[in-house]
């Protein structure tokens, strides 16, 4: 196949679609709905306070992504950035850590939507999808929009963020009028009085609500002026969401009552539902609504930030070299988006028969959380390794150095605190898959003879130049 055919879109993106890229993958809408209640459990009625100090620690990692992306022009995300600075082993390490939660967005997003709708229109309205039949439907809708092109996808998304992100904030608003002025309250901004390990673990799965704010990276290649576009729209995103979810949480612990945040878990209705139904009425459909958009749209960017991933490394070899075809008419990698589609329903219909759709939605939730966690620290510590080879003009001991180990030393706490101590089985199964997982990677990366390596560092080598040609043809 000639290397025309396996070129991506080039600059098919603008900044608009990228920045729905990352917002869409973190699913403001869905991530509330889920993970607000269970929060509570931790933090209390300290929603907006966990975020805002879960900000904080992000945006450290945020901005060690953008100093790689600046540095190193590659469409091979996290793979390239920590092969070419920490090695060729760390490398291949990343590329196996990083098919354990990436590929599986998807399963995890549309598993939300499914889980819940059932739930909710059984107890409101007398009747239920099966979950399922939901699945189904909606991943042949995210495998359609991504098989199609990255611009209609992306497009999609920027509509489908907009809906959820419109409906949750008018709820919001709702909400905080519906209380007056007796209810509000600066209680849900304070440090809460649960105890140092509870706000640890509280924020440790805040950590998990964020992870994905860097998967327009995977599509720099299809982005025009990605040096410059995707650090600033990755890190607007980050903000925009904060501030969506700051306020939801605010709303969600004024809108149950302060006093009683902490038993909302124990509640029998997720109280975005309840709370719509009792301000809203019938309207109390639109959250249903707007939590289908956001399972939509997050696995619609899980689909196109996974596959360019797996396109990348079988265009390398590292994978069938199948994966690395591109479709002659889409410009799409479309045997990787269709593997990619196989596996989400295998697993979403797979674990979903095993656990039920919310406890196969919170098995994956550990696998992204762990994948995550480790990927985003390696990432960190390689800006240190990355700058100090680099002339020393670049150099800056706080921005190369103290940074990056202040957000990698902040994962760490999130990542002890998300795999210990072991939860219930079934889902301790999947921690132990996790430890396996990693331990294998390990060997790999320890073991591997030179030819996989090197194909690795090819493939490394290819993503950056082809970013470097889309900035060269447009040079004068």
């Amino acid at each position: 196949m000639s290397n025309n055919r396996q070129q991506l879109s080039r600059s098919a993106l603008g900044r608009l679609e990228v920045l729905s890229q990352s917002v869409a993958h973190l699913g403001p809408c869905g991530s509330a709905i889920v993970i607000f209640p269970f929060l509570t459990q931790f933090v209390g009625a300290s929603i907006p306070f966990i975020i805002l100090v879960c900000t904080g620690a992000i945006i450290l990692t945020g901005f060690c992504v953008s100093s790689l992306v600046k540095k190193i022009p590659s469409a091979g995300g996290y793979v390239s950035y920590v092969g070419q600075g920490l090695g060729k082993r760390f490398g291949l390490f990343t590329a196996w850590t990083y098919l354990l939660y990436d590929p599986i967005v998807p399963t995890a997003s549309i598993l939300i939507a499914a889980g819940f709708l059932e739930q909710v229109f059984k107890q409101n309205l007398g009747f239920s999808v099966p979950w399922w039949v939901t699945t189904i439907i909606l991943l042949a809708i995210v495998h359609a929009s991504t098989y199609v092109g990255i611009k209609q996808s992306t497009q999609l998304n920027v509509i489908l963020s907009l809906i959820e992100s419109f409906i949750l904030v008018l709820l919001s608003i709702s909400i905080i009028i519906h209380v007056g002025r007796s209810g509000q309250s600066a209680v849900p901004f304070v440090l809460p009085p649960l105890g140092l390990q509870s706000l640890a673990i509280g924020f440790a799965f805040t950590v998990i609500m964020f992870s994905g704010f860097e998967s327009a990276v995977p599509l720099a290649e299809e982005t025009a002026d990605a040096e410059r576009a995707i650090p600033r729209t990755m890190l607007l995103s980050l903000l925009i969401v904060a501030a969506i979810w700051v306020f939801a949480g605010y709303a969600m612990v004024v809108g149950v009552g302060v006093k009683n945040a902490g038993q909302v878990i124990n509640a029998a209705e997720n109280p975005f539902f309840s709370i719509a139904k009792d301000i809203w009425g019938v309207g109390w459909i639109l959250v249903v609504f707007a939590l289908v958009n956001s399972s939509l749209a997050a696995a619609i960017a899980g689909q196109n930030a996974g596959s360019r991933v797996l396109f990348a490394l079988g265009r390398a070899s590292i994978l069938p070299k199948c994966f690395g075809n591109i479709h002659p008419r889409h410009q799409t990698p479309y045997v990787a988006i269709t593997a990619q589609t196989c596996l989400s329903v295998l697993l979403s219909v797979g674990l979903g028969l095993w656990l039920g759709p919310i406890n196969a939605l919170n098995f994956i939730g550990v696998l992204l959380g762990v994948g995550t966690i480790i990927v985003y620290a390696l990432g960190n510590v390689s800006v240190v390794r990355v700058y100090r080879r680099s002339d020393s003009i670049e150099w800056n001991s706080i921005s190369r150095l103290w940074i990056p180990l202040t957000a990698t030393g902040l994962l760490a706490i999130a990542l002890a605190f998300t795999v210990w101590p072991l939860p219930p089985k079934p889902l301790s199964y999947a921690e132990i898959f996790v430890a396996t997982w990693l331990i294998v990677g390990g060997f790999l990366g320890m073991f591997l003879d030179g030819a996989y390596l090197s194909a690795l560092e090819s493939a490394t080598a290819m993503m950056s130049q082809n970013q470097e040609a889309v900035v060269n043809s447009k040079a004068p």
